[in-house]
Formats: structure tokens, sequence, C-alpha cells
């Protein structure tokens, strides 16, 4: 599935954020990737409450209407971010659709998710579809998505351990040195995300040609 793209082609890319964030947070590396010849938009929603579905509805129309014109998008999440993607995309063509790059991504659940949840996941819903029990909405979600899935995990990650960010259909994985939130601001990330998103490898060594 992996395939080259020619560096000179303006795809747009989607920006999500994470759980009890906003689009703020993703400025930086929407500043990176709009550097390396991308457009960038960022979408927003109400992280801290409402079942991951709803926001999942709201994602899936906006890829379909919007931007259904568009000749490639991408899309590039963070952390929560990444399970409304998921649920987004599941059973649902999106013809345009390029690849997809998680940050983070509680794909397996949080440990944290379990201690909130259990005080305030009346309020805070998310916390219990986040929750790493096998039962949880997130261990419950289906996996498969056809398209290059490239998967970034933070080494000092105190949310989301390393082991909870795999998928079985990943095209890539990869474990850097920062925490959750520290590899939104990473100039290093960035290029690791821009290369991905035109390669479907992190390394530009593994797929540039003499």
């Amino acid at each position: 599935m992996i395939e080259k793209i020619a560096k000179d082609v303006h795809d747009l890319v989607i920006l999500v954020h994470g759980f009890s964030a906003s689009r703020l947070v993703m400025w930086p590396l929407a500043y990176r990737l709009r550097q390396d010849g991308f457009r960038v938009r960022q979408w927003s929603y109400l992280s801290l409450f409402g079942k991951i579905d709803s926001h999942a509805a709201r994602l899936r129309t906006f890829l379909q209407s919007e931007l259904g014109s568009e000749r490639r998008i991408h899309i590039v999440a963070h952390s929560m971010g990444c399970i409304v993607v998921r649920a987004a995309l599941q059973g649902t063509a999106i013809s345009n659709l390029g690849r997809v790059v998680m940050l983070a991504p509680p794909n397996r659940g949080s440990p944290v998710a379990d201690f909130v949840s259990r005080f305030a996941g009346w309020l805070l819903v998310p916390t219990r579809e986040l929750a790493s029990r096998p039962t949880s909405y997130v261990n419950l979600l289906g996996h498969r998505l056809n398209v290059d899935v490239g998967i970034i995990a933070a080494k000092y990650d105190m949310l989301i351990p390393v082991r909870n960010t795999s998928l079985p259909y990943q095209t890539r994985h990869e474990v850097v040195a920062g925490t959750h939130n520290s590899i939104l601001f990473s100039s290093e990330i960035g290029s690791k995300v821009s290369t991905f998103l035109r390669s479907g490898e992190f390394s530009p060594h593994e797929w540039n040609s003499p």
C-alpha cells in the first residue's frame, strides 16, 4: 500500500486534537506541515463531554460533505482524537483519504482514564470510553482501516503506555523520546509526520532512492 508522493503535491491535512485540549496545541505541527508544502485545516470538538460516537459522526460528515472535492486528504490526530478518527472511519468509504498518523493514541485504553472514570465518569463520558478494561468502548472498536497508518508513541508518556498505542494493522510504529504532549512541539516529530504522509515511512532513508 506504501507509495511515493511527489513533494510538489499540496495535499490537505486535517489535524484533530485530544482530550481536554483545543486546536491551539496543534498549531506548532500545523506550522511545520505548512512549511513542508501541505495545506492544513484543524477540526475541533468538545472533547471533555459527549460520546466518542457523536464526535465521530460530526467528523465523518465533515470529511464526506466539506472535503469530498479535495484530491487527497490526510489525517493527523493526537491522543483521544485518534480514537475519534478511528470511529469516524469505521465502515466508511472516504475515497480521497490518503494516510493517517496517530500521535500517542490510547488504542488499547488508558490506565489514567480508568482512575478518572471511577470518580467523574458520569460527567466526563470519554474517560469511561477510553478505559483500558477489555469491555470499554475503545477496546471493542473495530480495527481495520484500509489506509497506511503510522503510530508514534512517546517513551515517557505518563498517560498512555507504549504497549497501549499499537494496532494490529499499523503500517509503521515508532517510539520516540518525549511525553504525551511534548511530541506535539517537536520539530523532529513534525518531520516524521510529514515524511510519513508523503511516503508511508517515518524516516526519509527508508524510501528515498538515489
